[in-house]
């Protein structure tokens, strides 16, 4: 499938809160994929002021796609309500994390910003009392993985509750303690409590996290995770906070982030959106940012650059070449902390395919290799 960069105009829409967008504008394989990657609601909002658009054969898909979101936002901030009220004054507030908390802080409607579960983050010594006042709110924990990996775990194991069909994941961190993200300074545990900002949440206290320190756990778990559907959703979170937060602390980020690996993910993901005017920075933000990551130079980064291009915003299928295989390898090895010409080597490296695959590819069968004398 060949695109234009139209969903990057409609993250333009969103960045100048546009109503007015025609949805002729958009191919049908481009409609699909903004629906696909969560987009659907976005896309009706922008083209409400377009009178052709519900004679469109795709306006159904949009149209439902935008009241699914709804009922789905609906759902999950009634269940963030209730779980907040039945914590109230017996454990310290709740901090809101990731969609639950920006659906309404940075978001013009809440049912904007895809959720699939309800995220909170706990102090770790009362992280398992939140648990058991959910429990007796009817959820249960429901994993593949034994209680046993969740011992370490940043969350404690997800929570389902059958009839509201919530999941919700109660965090002692932001990040697994183990991974190099989640062990550098702006996600440590005492830099995370420093920036703690207290909150209402339908007139109930709950903490977020500073803008500043938003931006970066945002920009980082974008990166840390991403994947060719739905990367677009991180994206937005960051034309809408960038766009509703005029001053940021910068300094303080700078900070945080000097040789870190989240000065990479915090950079990769606001040069793409600056290259593309989808957001406005000062030329010395981006410079320092550079300045403080380690991984990579212009090369890397166009490569980057190019694979968010096609894969991400475009939607275009992988092939034999960039396969999910290779979109993984590509966007993690570039990002590795590392001189930008080692990283470039590790991932041709990485490239190479192995025998099996070989052997798989090519039909071949698998034959001794001949005995050494």
């Amino acid at each position: 499938m060949s695109t234009t960069p139209s969903l990057k105009l409609l993250l333009r829409a969103a960045a100048d809160d546009r109503t007015d967008l025609v949805l002729g504008q958009f191919r049908p394989a481009q409609i699909r994929w903004a629906v696909d990657s969560g987009l659907g609601p976005l896309l009706r909002r922008a083209t409400a002021g377009d009178p052709e658009a519900r004679k469109s054969p795709l306006w159904p898909l949009v149209e439902s796609a935008d009241l699914t979101a709804r009922v789905m936002a609906g759902e999950r901030l009634d269940a963030a309500d209730e779980m907040i009220w039945a914590c109230e004054g017996r454990t310290p507030p709740l901090t809101l994390l990731k969609g639950i908390s920006i659906c309404e802080q940075f978001y013009p409607e809440p049912h904007l910003r895809p959720m699939g579960d309800v995220d909170v983050l706990s102090e770790p010594t009362t992280a398992q009392i939140v648990e058991g006042h959910l429990l007796e709110l009817g959820y249960r924990r429901t994993s593949e993985y034994p209680p046993e990996f969740y011992e370490t775990h940043h969350h404690l194991t997800p929570l389902f509750h059958a009839r509201k069909r919530v999941w919700v994941e109660i965090h002692r961190g932001l990040f697994p303690a183990r991974s190099r993200v989640g062990s550098e300074r702006a996600f440590s545990l005492a830099n995370v409590a420093e920036e703690l900002r207290p909150s209402r949440f339908r007139n109930r206290p709950v903490n977020r996290l500073s803008d500043e320190l938003q931006l970066v756990y945002l920009a980082s778990h974008w990166a840390f995770g991403l994947r060719r559907l739905g990367g677009i959703v991180g994206m937005l979170d960051l034309v809408y906070l960038l766009g509703r937060t005029p001053t940021l602390r910068w300094e303080r980020i700078f900070e945080w982030l000097d040789g870190s690996l989240a000065s990479t993910y915090v950079y990769v993901l606001l040069s793409y959106l600056s290259r593309h005017r989808l957001i406005a920075l000062a030329p010395d933000v981006l410079r320092e940012l550079f300045a403080r990551q380690r991984s990579f130079g212009r090369t890397n980064l166009r490569v980057l650059h190019a694979l968010l291009d096609r894969y991400v915003t475009e939607g275009r299928e992988f092939g034999v070449l960039v396969s999910a295989r290779n979109f993984g390898i590509l966007w993690k090895d570039l990002q590795w902390p590392n001189s930008p010409s080692g990283n470039v080597l590790r991932a041709l490296r990485s490239l190479r395919p192995s025998r099996a695959w070989l052997r798989r590819s090519l039909g071949g069968a698998d034959h001794p290799r001949p005995a050494r004398s």
